[in-house]
């Protein structure tokens, strides 16, 4: 391998599309071949103690797999910062290891569970809970609106677990139904504190996401006080979010459908949602109230914390009844943990990109395609360049 290695363009070592393109006219590998093994370029390898099996979803501060921790079998959700991308910007590393330190911080059983964090060599990880089944985006984007019930139960967790995050002193700041995942036992899950906000925080600190000038959030989602200043916001900016998201599982839409970035900014700033009973008449009133409340435009209108939304929901939910059968009990590596929410980035100093749009996420490749040894070397040669770079 390594003979192979120093026969490579030094221009195109880092891509391992280049690589592939270079095997391909040297006669080692066909275009099929290369192009199923480009699929699963990261299966088999290993991470310290965990095999990665598939890419899961990727976004502007790591790429997510799903792997298999080998000293007890069970299957992780691996979160890892490319050490190419860490050494071209030094705040991504810095960000990437705060995101280690807040996840250390809390522990809920509506929260995806940090399990791990690490550095092996140059890569730095995080090891968190594999939660099977679908985000509440794709569940309401494929299967419709959530009855009334349901989606309270299910927004009443969510809710306790924001009231968590603000007892360890946290902002999510990124509360949106991509980041609700539904188990097939039909609870939830909140994922992700890629964004939150340590309270007091002003933005100064370099590992700090936002600041002056820069706005983080998802524009269908975000609160009009957090697109004025990201780190000048309490829980009340969540509370707002989590009515947003609740207003898109009892809808199917968000809040504001349509339009760009620059639109959606001064709709959340200045106009009031479609009324939420107009879109949906089974809505009872007093749900839709709570709504209207959520997302009050001042602050001190909505409720004050997270807790009185999970009892005021609780309340409206009223007894559990039979499970629903539409979370099937395996989803798919793919849609486990990361998945696709086509809503519109927004800027921030790092790449003008902060929220990038998770890629479809590729399949592991049957090992029918690595019979041949020579091919799985090369493979490995490929997946090494992904995983590092």
């Amino acid at each position: 391998m390594q003979a192979l290695w120093q026969t490579l363009p030094s221009e195109g070592r880092d891509n391992p599309h280049v690589v592939a393109e270079y095997l391909i006219k040297t006669g080692r590998l066909s275009r099929f071949q290369a192009n199923k093994i480009l699929k699963g370029v990261v299966a088999g390898l290993i991470l310290g103690p965990y095999q990665v099996l598939a890419p899961i979803g990727k976004g502007g501060m790591g790429t997510v797999y799903l792997a298999r921790d080998q000293r007890n079998r069970q299957l992780v959700a691996l979160k890892v910062l490319p050490p190419r991308r860490a050494r071209r910007d030094p705040r991504l590393m810095s960000r990437f290891r705060r995101e280690m330190d807040l996840c250390r911080r809390v522990k809920h059983p509506h929260l995806a569970a940090a399990l791990e964090v690490g550095q092996i060599s140059e890569v730095a990880f995080i090891a968190m809970e594999f939660v099977p089944g679908v985000s509440l985006y794709r569940l309401v984007s494929t299967k419709g609106a959530l009855p009334p019930a349901r989606a309270a139960r299910l927004l009443a967790e969510v809710a306790s677990a924001v009231q968590h995050i603000q007892e360890q002193g946290l902002i999510h700041r990124d509360l949106k139904p991509a980041n609700v995942m539904v188990t097939p036992n039909d609870r939830a899950k909140l994922l992700d504190l890629g964004l939150a906000l340590v309270q007091g925080e002003t933005g100064g600190p370099r590992e700090v996401v936002g600041g002056a000038g820069y706005i983080v959030g998802t524009w269908d989602y975000i609160s009009p006080e957090q697109i004025a200043d990201s780190c000048r916001v309490d829980v009340r900016s969540d509370v707002y979010s989590l009515g947003c998201t609740l207003y898109f599982a009892l809808t199917g839409q968000p809040p504001f459908p349509g339009g760009k970035g620059r639109d959606k900014m001064h709709r959340q700033l200045r106009e009031e949602p479609v009324p939420i009973r107009w879109v949906n008449p089974a809505i009872p009133d007093a749900l839709g109230e709570l709504v209207h409340q959520m997302m009050a435009k001042d602050p001190a209108l909505r409720p004050k914390t997270a807790a009185e939304v999970e009892r005021e929901l609780r309340r409206l939910a009223g007894p559990e009844t039979t499970l629903p059968m539409d979370v099937p009990s395996d989803a798919g590596y793919a849609r486990a943990v990361a998945d696709l929410e086509m809503a519109d980035p927004i800027a921030d100093d790092t790449d003008q990109e902060l929220l990038e749009i998770p890629e479809p996420a590729s399949q592991g490749i049957s090992g029918l395609w690595l019979v041949v040894g020579v091919l799985f070397g090369l493979m490995l040669l490929i997946a090494a360049y992904v995983l590092m770079h």
